[in-house]
């Protein structure tokens, strides 16, 4: 047994970089056994076949062939069962066949086509060992199953040739081995070299940072007390942080595109973006980590006239730091040598008064692994420069004098008008998707400049408000809710660094994660370390394009929705394990809730009125939280709770009522029953998660960033009745057979007049969990909303008081749940509570308003629908 470990440990070890080799062996073999069998009994038929063996072994090469649809808990042993398909597959089937055909020349062959085939799938140990075994196996299965057995005198001849094959193919294969050996150790020793030659200075640029910190903190004391910095130590010590961070930026991006290069993988040009010549160009010169102040003033960059280029950003700034890099290596022994950077029509000159080159050595400039005359290079920049200029459809070439100058050109297509301006409608289209609907406050001291930011966002559908100066920016606030803030750094009163300080710090409740993007004239790269420090999430120089500040604004956007994201996952890690019992009578609701708590790794019990949800906890008592439901048929929310907390086994159950209009008589009563707290309906996914890891009594970080989904609020939180006017007026009448068009121009109306009808992020966060459920509840949600909204029209017309408070409370949820805004929002506020106290409402229009309000939903609902589709 334990050679036979060692020999299968062996064969893992040579399948330990992959197993693709096996899979495509399977399926040779899955179509090779029966097109064999059938040549062999039609077209040349042999002394002996058989469509069981062949059968077995086309089943076996399939399971092999079929190996990503393993079930993940088989997978850990397809490497142990490809082992014996391949024994039995090769040496054994082949052996026994060829016996039972008398030596035949057909199957001598299939035997060497074997030999051949076991030498690829295996190593030199298994190969040998397989081959006696297997062979031995097959010769006795002959000997047993055949009453007159006789060697084939033709195949035992050929046994020397089969040897010969199997030592010559062993050794060929041993040899290939440790070529294939040595380039990889060649290929590592270029890459460890490229990668520490690289490293120098964005490490260099690191000490130096790091000293000159060193150098500006005040003197240490053994004794703990406050230290002051003056202004001007402080303002360096942010300017060697930035420097050092970006430092680490580039040198992690030298090592990646090193990486590449080696591996030679594709530029993908689907990352490539419109970029300005001058103004790209100036960023890398100014991002370069120059060793010394002096190193900083030998280039110069001279726009002669700006062009506009499709590229990598990040790589066409490498290609010039490999530029700026080689001429200041030999700036070293020419100090009076300088490096000029000219901007001109398709054309990036990168010229420098250095040593120059000789002909031979720009013969060879480009080619991977040559170097002209640098100590520690490995040539690997310049031949990546060529690849990346070569990706963007353009061309880098290079004329020198020797004692004179050296000259690099970097060729880039042309881009047409026609091109930009596509472009930039296609951009804004796309990014109005992202921005419609959305508030944006705008700080800024300056009316002018506060005008053109506004002009630039104007066309993506946002409402923009304004402040002039950090104070009014936390009045507003107050106020109401922002999507995104865009904040000058220098205003009177309050700056944008305090004002920033101030909102993660939490002086205005429910704004701490709010995006903040820096807008200012500052310094780049050292307002993007102060603005960090104050927790903004992105920052836009001034002046800039407007794809430039939309672009900034989107990643901000982005990046805040994925810390959001990363908190919901990281909360999983607390929550995975736990029991969680959903009751509610909408297996819809359900269903919604199962997909998130499933995602956090909970596991789920389900209950559809309150006596189910006592017997499931008769049949299994380990549960550890119970989200309830308040209004079920049968028995309540309420009373399913006090049945619970009347066994005192379940007294510290954690139980969370779930409710679509929670007023303060039905807290009471949840109160009174025994609940420990509430969610209202339609559920949040933050909000669900925190309320889960609070009464689990377990912990989570809030992350930067996160914030919970608080819909798009309403302007005007309680509509009064000339809001309510305004709506009901919106599009009416109201008729079944209603056209797209009127649904559309209410939907329009409700918009114009800051009514938002449908918070599209609540969809997007179920759609990121389950975009399947989503596709069906908006399906179930719509066919709802339809007959509710008719139901509700009935029973008015019938007086019906008992329905009409059922279907209210029923369109309520189910409306919220489908993302609808202004539509439960009229009914909570100014028609449920009327019902719910068992009268009519007296708000003028009400019913009007909610046929107007559920058709605007319905059109909103449809519009994303195909809008999801395409």
């Amino acid at each position: 047994m334990i050679f036979f470990k060692i020999l299968l440990k062996h064969y893992k070890d040579y399948y330990s970089h992959g197993l693709h080799i096996i899979k495509y062996a399977g399926v040779v073999g899955v179509f090779g056994y029966p097109i064999f069998y059938f040549i062999y009994t039609k077209i040349i038929p042999q002394t002996y076949e058989n469509l069981s063996i062949r059968a077995i072994a086309t089943l076996l090469c399939l399971l092999l062939a079929l190996q990503k649809y393993w079930p993940e808990k088989l997978k850990n042993y397809y490497l142990s069962y490809s082992y014996w398909v391949i024994f039995y597959c090769l040496p054994f089937f082949h052996v026994f066949m060829s016996l039972k055909n008398q030596g035949s020349i057909a199957f001598i062959a299939d035997s060497l086509m074997a030999v051949i085939f076991l030498i690829l799938l295996t190593d030199w140990r298994n190969t040998f060992t397989m081959i006696a075994m297997g062979g031995g196996l097959g010769t006795l299965l002959y000997i047993v199953t055949t009453p007159n057995p006789v060697m084939p005198i033709d195949y035992v001849q050929r046994l020397p040739t089969f040897l010969l094959i199997l030592l010559g193919g062993s050794l060929f294969k041993f040899s290939e081995k440790q070529t294939e050996i040595r380039k990889q150790l060649f290929a590592k020793t270029a890459l460890a070299g490229s990668i520490a030659h690289e490293m120098r200075n964005p490490l260099g640029q690191i000490k130096y940072s790091l000293d000159s910190i060193e150098h500006a903190l005040p003197t240490p004391s053994s004794r703990l007390i406050d230290q002051q910095l003056p202004a001007q130590k402080l303002n360096t010590l942010y300017h060697h942080l930035a420097q050092g961070q970006l430092a680490i930026k580039r040198g992690l991006q030298v090592i990646s595109m090193t990486l590449d290069e080696v591996s030679s993988k594709t530029i993908e040009a689907s990352d490539f973006v419109y970029l300005s010549a001058a103004k790209t160009t100036q960023k890398a010169v100014e991002e370069y980590s120059y060793e010394t102040e002096e190193e900083r003033n030998k280039i110069n960059v001279v726009v002669l006239e700006d062009f506009t280029f499709k590229a990598n950003e990040t790589i066409y700034i490498f290609v010039l730091f490999n530029l700026i890099k080689n001429a200041l290596y030999y700036f070293k022994l020419h100090p009076e040598a300088t490096l000029t950077i000219t901007i001109q029509p398709s054309t990036v000159k990168v010229k420098d008064t250095g040593p120059g080159m000789s002909e031979e050595a720009l013969s060879q400039l480009f080619q991977a692994f040559k170097t002209s005359g640098k100590s520690g290079g490995t040539g690997l920049g310049l031949a990546y420069c060529q690849r990346a200029m070569r990706a963007f459809g353009g061309e880098i070439s290079c004329d020198s004098a020797l004692g004179e100058y050296t000259a690099f050109r970097l060729q880039f297509p042309p881009v047409s008008q026609t091109e930009i301006e596509g472009y930039e409608a296609n951009f804004l289209e796309q990014a109005s998707s992202v921005f419609q609907g959305k508030h944006i406050l705008l700080v800024d001291d300056h009316a002018t400049l506060r005008k053109s930011t506004r002009h630039m966002l104007q066309p993506l559908g946002c409402n923009i408000e304004e402040a002039e100066d950090g104070q009014q920016a936390l009045a507003k606030l107050k106020q109401r809710a922002y999507d995104l803030i865009i904040m000058d750094l220098n205003m009177p009163v309050l700056d944008g660094y305090a004002t920033a300080e101030k909102i993660r710090a939490g002086a205005v409740p429910g704004a701490q994660f709010v995006p903040i993007v820096a807008y200012s004239s500052e310094s780049a790269y050292m307002a993007q370390v102060k603005t960090q420090k104050v927790g903004m999430n992105g920052f836009i120089s001034k002046p800039c394009s407007q794809i430039e500040l939309i672009q900034a604004l989107q990643e901000a956007l982005e990046h805040a929705a994925k810390q959001v994201n990363a908190g919901v996952e990281q909360a999983a890690g607390c929550l995975v394990g736990k029991t969680v019992l959903i009751a509610d009578d909408d297996a819809q609701n359900r269903r919604i809730v199962r997909a998130y708590v499933t995602h956090w790794g909970m596991q789920v019990r389900e209950a559809e009125h309150g006596m189910q949800v006592l017997e499931r906890l008769q049949e299994d008592g380990a549960v550890d939280v119970i989200l309830m439901d308040m209004q079920m048929p049968g028995m309540s929310g309420i009373e399913a709770t006090r049945a619970i907390r009347a066994q005192i086994q379940y007294q510290g159950l954690p139980i969370i009522a779930l409710t679509g209009n929670f007023t303060e008589n039905s807290q009471q009563s949840a109160q009174a029953a025994g609940m420990n707290d509430f969610i209202s309906k339609p559920l949040e996914a933050l909000t669900l998660r925190e309320k889960l890891v609070e009464h689990l009594g377990l912990t989570t970080t809030v992350v930067p960033g996160e914030r919970p989904h608080e819909g798009i609020a309403l302007l005007k939180q309680t509509p009064d009745s000339e809001t309510i006017a305004v709506i009901a007026a919106a599009s009416v009448p109201v008729s079944a057979s209603e056209t797209t068009s009127n649904a559309s121009q209410r939907t329009q109306f409700l918009e114009k007049n800051q009514f938002p009808v449908l918070n599209t992020q609540r969809l997007e966060d179920l759609k990121s969990i389950s975009p399947d459920l989503l596709e069906e509840s908006l399906i179930v949600w719509v066919a709802q909303i339809k007959r509710l909204s008719q139901q509700i029209k009935a029973s008015t017309n019938n007086q019906q008081l008992e329905d009409m408070h059922e279907a209210l409370h029923s369109l309520l949820g189910i409306s919220g749940s489908a993302g609808a805004v202004a539509l439960p929002q009229f009914i909570k506020k100014q028609v449920y509570p009327a019902i719910d106290a068992g009268r009519w409402p007296d708000t003028p229009q009400w019913l009007e308003t909610i046929e107007s309000l559920s058709a605007a939903t319905l059109h909103a609902i449809a519009q994303y629908q195909e809008k999801s589709s395409t």
